[in-house]
């Protein structure tokens, strides 16, 4: 009886707990950080992993309790989805490089001048302090890539799909996961404002072409969670682009999937 009870509303609790859990441990740390900016991000403390993967517990824990350890293996099966073709693996792992990348060759062809700086995780440390926590982090964008992907699409997406078409469920889920993200973008910058909210419109773009790779690949649950380990390391080793050329560009190619793909499955066109 509980776990039916359960199951009928199993969204809106692996929503809120994914928020319960993060939220519980970013909310403090962006208070610490808002009244005093001078305080270093606490992005690479264990406890930050533990908020990451709040969506992936949740998942694991509604998991257990709906159908026991049967759902538990249910949930990780996907990973093992890897037979999926050369194509999305090179997609996955570049596109969201060659897409900054892009973007600065346009901007230089059309005469705007600046340097696209390499490893700006760098600057958040001092030389000795890089030496350590760089790779560290680089490191802990697996597991935590996984803590994220583990809820989004390996619990959530799938029971969002069978509810709406595929675009329908992508935004509503991006809008979630971005929502989710706000605490951990103060944690680090001290101030939210129109960039954070614009960083929700992204990640509800993005949120599409993890659809679309997560459909054409069968489910698989390791290439999404590759997409989001590169678009983490991406993150790392190469500069925002100070124009918006490359959310241009990204919104392009979210439209051209989108219209060659289907809204209603985003499949594998």
């Amino acid at each position: 009886m509980l776990s039916n009870n359960l199951k009928r509303v199993q969204l809106p609790l692996f929503f809120l707990f994914s928020l319960i859990i993060s939220w519980a441990i970013w909310i403090p740390l962006a208070a610490i950080k808002m009244s005093n900016p001078a305080t270093a991000a606490a992005t690479g403390s264990p406890v930050n992993m533990l908020a990451v993967w709040g969506p992936g517990l949740s998942a694991m824990i509604l998991s257990l309790l709906i159908a026991g350890k049967a759902g538990l293996r249910k949930l990780f099966c996907p990973i093992r989805i890897w037979r999926v073709g050369a194509l999305w693996y090179l997609f996955v792992l570049l596109y969201p490089a060659a897409l900054k990348l892009a973007a600065y060759g346009i901007d230089m062809a059309l005469g705007r001048s600046y340097s696209l700086t390499f490893m700006p995780i760098t600057h958040y440390f001092s030389p000795q302090q890089a030496m350590i926590m760089v790779p560290a982090a680089f490191i802990a964008a697996v597991p935590n890539a996984l803590g994220e992907e583990l809820g989004w699409r390996g619990f959530a997406l799938p029971r969002l799909q069978a509810k709406l078409n595929a675009l329908g469920a992508s935004v509503i889920l991006g809008l979630l996961w971005g929502i989710w993200h706000i605490p951990m973008w103060v944690m680090t910058n001290g101030a939210i404002g129109i960039h954070e909210l614009a960083s929700v419109l992204s990640l509800a773009g993005a949120a599409i072409l993890f659809t679309w790779v997560y459909n054409g690949t069968r489910g698989s649950l390791l290439l999404v969670w590759l997409f989001h380990f590169s678009m983490t390391v991406t993150g790392y080793s190469l500069s925002r682009i100070p124009t918006a050329t490359d959310e241009i560009a990204g919104w392009f190619v979210i439209a051209l999937v989108v219209l060659v793909a289907g809204p209603r499955r985003l499949g594998r066109a």
